[in-house]
């Protein structure tokens, strides 16, 4: 009797610390420094990894972070890339501004 009590408790225990394994879930808004709106379409990613969302239309993510993951990083096409620490936070939120370096040259072809 004593036996399959210890043997219940301790597949308790193993489930429970699989379950604390698997991260903790993030959310915020990303936003851009002209604009009073969210920024749809930006990418968020947990740095190192392949593990990543993109803001929806009113740009709101929200992304299930591992254990390991400590940083994010937030980017799209014409602005710069943030990274931001995690911490304990479970809401970060961004504000995104425009990188005039990155658009130096435009060439512009006609085919008629």
């Amino acid at each position: 009797m004593m036996k399959s009590l210890l043997m219940s408790l301790l597949l308790v225990g193993l489930s429970c610390s699989g379950v604390w394994a698997q991260g903790r879930k993030i959310s915020g808004t990303v936003t851009v420094e002209e604009g009073a709106g969210g920024f749809a379409g930006a990418t968020v990613v947990i740095k190192g990894t392949t593990i990543g969302t993109v803001t929806d239309v009113k740009g709101e993510y929200s992304l299930n972070v591992p254990s390991s993951g400590t940083t994010l990083v937030f980017s799209a096409v014409g602005m710069q890339t943030v990274e931001e620490s995690i911490g304990g936070r479970s809401q970060i939120d961004v504000q995104l501004k425009t990188d005039t370096k990155q658009l130096t040259e435009v060439i512009i072809t006609a085919l008629g």
